[in-house]
């Protein structure tokens, strides 16, 4: 058990490294291929397919949909399409494998750990590493059931499962959910099966399992974006276990169509993952736009943050005074928003991990509802003419998503940072946690100022200005004291700790600005 279990660790390490190192070579070019993909159903589930086959990671991938979704980039349809094609282009690392390549297993080790010493070469490096961690666990996985064959427990459990292809699939469900990886759960079925231990019908069963279970992930991440991400969750879901409880109960006939010396091979089991995932989809694409209304209805709508919820009337005819208080009204909802990505950047800077998919649907959104604010507010202009108060929201809403993206680019620095493998020393980690946490503070001040009108609390954010910035020069400070001291991690971290301080400090400038300006805007009405 212990062996089949580091089998595994190696095939998940092995495809995480595979990703990794594809995605630094076409990891951008394959975003934006995904974010092009609107014009229908079909060309989604291509788009999800290629980057998926391309980088090796059906769940990342589908991850990255969500995003997309949850941002208003593309709709529950096309999402619901591009995450089966996701799921369908990962299941070439099994194709790969299934050739029985396992002698290319060390040497590939060897090479990628080599040329990932080389700058140059450091992201091949880390392809051929993964490559030689994928075929090294999956012989591993393959001889930790072989020798499970010989346990009379597992003799007793398999002989049951012969009985029971639903319990077999539902096994398989759990396995996926824990690894996340239907990849992992097929390793497995296919071990077991060529290793003699179970029969075609239980691997393939536990094999059909593995695929509905890897679904849940992204179903729970998608609870952190909003409803139209949960609905393309769910609807994924519903077609892997549909079609997973369907071909289960009629699993001996289908497999009968099967030459009789071709049941036993690795490249059938690879075959069948790989054909239980394309014929989903050729169900799935005529009727993912029926599906996609149905869940409408099941899950229904709440507030979407990337669309107007009070610009909705059109500017001509409309109240000056009343359609500046519905602007208010809109760019709190920005500022929502933007709270919202401080918060993911507090948790970031604390733990050293963030969560890219979340920031970046809620950046997304800033940036579309940013977009139509403006948009409304120079149309109210050339009907009104320019004044005072719409000059403001326009400032203010610009610096909003000035801030986002600010804090994008605080992820973005430690993702380099990780990249060179390296991470800040922990009293450097504290101390930018602290500094974020300040400025967060003062950003929720700055932000109930916006929304209520409170002069008080929008002076008290301008006036503790002085004092972090007094705190962001004590930080500097203390970080060229480790710096004299010779502190390895504070060397090597230096320039990324000295840019995170200082996007902190603009971020606090911009929300020291939105403060003035909400001042200001509460003066006028007052005045008024």
């Amino acid at each position: 058990m212990l062996t089949l279990l580091g089998g595994l660790a190696l095939l998940l390490l092995g495809i995480e490294r595979i990703s990794s190192g594809l995605d630094a070579l076409s990891g951008q070019a394959m975003r934006r291929l995904m974010a092009k993909a609107t014009g229908g159903r079909v060309q989604s589930f291509l788009a999800g397919t290629a980057v998926a086959a391309v980088t090796q990671s059906g769940t990342a991938t589908a991850l990255t949909t969500l995003g997309l979704v949850a941002s208003g980039l593309l709709g529950v349809t096309a999402g619901i399409t591009m995450s089966l094609g996701a799921k369908l282009g990962a299941t070439l690392a099994i194709q790969v494998a299934a050739f029985e390549v396992y002698a290319a297993a060390l040497p590939l080790i060897g090479l990628g750990f080599l040329a990932q010493t080389w700058r140059r070469t450091r992201h091949f490096g880390a392809l051929a590493f993964g490559l030689g961690l994928l075929f090294y666990g999956l012989d591993l996985t393959i001889g930790a059931t072989s020798s499970l064959g010989s346990s009379e427990l597992v003799t007793f459990l398999l002989d049951q499962a012969e009985r029971q292809s639903f319990a077999v699939l539902f096994a398989g469900v759990l396995l996926g959910a824990v690894t996340s990886s239907a990849n992992a759960v097929t390793a497995i079925s296919l071990g077991f099966l060529v290793s003699g231990v179970s029969t075609v019908p239980t691997a393939v069963a536990l094999m059909l399992g593995g695929n509905v279970g890897a679904t849940l992930l992204p179903l729970i991440s998608a609870r952190r974006l909003d409803v139209s991400a949960e609905r393309v969750a769910l609807g994924h879901l519903l077609f892997k276990a549909v079609g997973a409880v369907s071909l289960v109960a009629f699993l001996e006939p289908i497999l009968a169509f099967l030459p009789g010396d071709a049941t036993e091979s690795a490249r059938t089991m690879a075959n069948l993952h790989t054909g239980f995932n394309l014929l989903v989809a050729i169900v799935a694409l005529p009727v993912a736009g029926l599906l996609a209304r149905a869940l409408t209805r099941i899950l229904p709508e709440r507030d979407d943050a990337t669309r107007p919820k009070y610009l909705t009337a059109p500017v001509s005819g409309e109240d000056p005074a009343l359609a500046r208080r519905l602007v208010q009204r809109e760019v709190v909802r920005v500022s929502d928003q933007v709270s919202k990505m401080m918060q993911e950047a507090s948790t970031g800077t604390r733990t050293g991990t963030w969560d890219q998919v979340a920031l970046s649907a809620l950046e997304a959104k800033v940036d579309l509802l940013t977009h139509m604010i403006v948009d409304y507010l120079a149309r109210y202009r050339r009907e009104n003419g320019e004044d005072a108060s719409s000059e403001r929201w326009l400032l203010v809403v610009t610096e909003l998503e000035h801030v986002g993206d600010q804090i994008r680019r605080m992820m973005r620095r430690e993702a380099r940072l990780a990249e060179q493998g390296l991470n800040f020393s922990h009293q450097g980690r504290e101390e930018l946690a602290e500094t974020t946490a300040r400025v967060e503070a003062r950003m929720r001040a700055a932000f109930t100022a916006l929304a209520t009108g409170d002069v008080a609390l929008a002076r008290g954010v301008i006036d503790g200005r002085p004092e972090l910035e007094a705190w962001v020069a004590a930080m500097r400070v203390a970080h060229l004291g480790r710096l004299e001291e010779f502190l390895a991690e504070s060397h090597a971290t230096s320039s990324h700790h000295l840019e995170l301080l200082s996007l902190m400090r603009q971020i606090d400038a911009s929300v020291t600005r939105v403060a003035g300006w909400a001042a200001d805007e509460a003066d006028e009405v007052a005045g008024g």
